[in-house]
């Protein structure tokens, strides 16, 4: 593991470890164990966010295996959600039509089968 991850994977780790205190060993009678339990998964997923975005910033090479640096789906999209149900032919799906591009199903079939194709080799 890269030396620049090492505080942000800690940071996961405490705050996650945190989220299981407040869950799981609160006192019954604290009255502020709402709040921690809330506090508590917010800097989780902060901490998730930072340690996400170092793994990012690695080069290629430096990142875990299966890595993927995939914008996510709904990234730069401003129309509404792709219509449904999905089209097993690419050719006529309404969804795909729907954002002019290939639809959720197509492209996560695509990404499978590519991925399978990469495992074989």
């Amino acid at each position: 593991m890269p030396s620049r991850l090492i505080d942000p994977t800690d940071k996961l780790i405490q705050a996650a470890l945190r989220v299981i205190t407040a869950t799981h060993y609160q006192r019954a009678d604290d009255p502020h164990a709402a709040d921690e339990r809330d506090f508590a998964r917010e800097k989780l997923v902060l901490a998730a966010r930072d340690l996400v975005r170092g793994v990012n910033g690695l080069e290629p090479a430096e990142q875990p295996a299966q890595w993927s640096k995939r914008v996510p789906y709904s990234a730069g999209r401003t129309a509404s959600p792709e219509i449904a149900p999905y089209s097993e032919d690419g050719e006529d799906c309404p969804a795909c039509s729907e954002v002019q591009d290939k639809c959720r199903y197509h492209q996560g079939y695509d990404d499978a089968i590519a991925d399978l194709g990469k495992a074989a080799e």
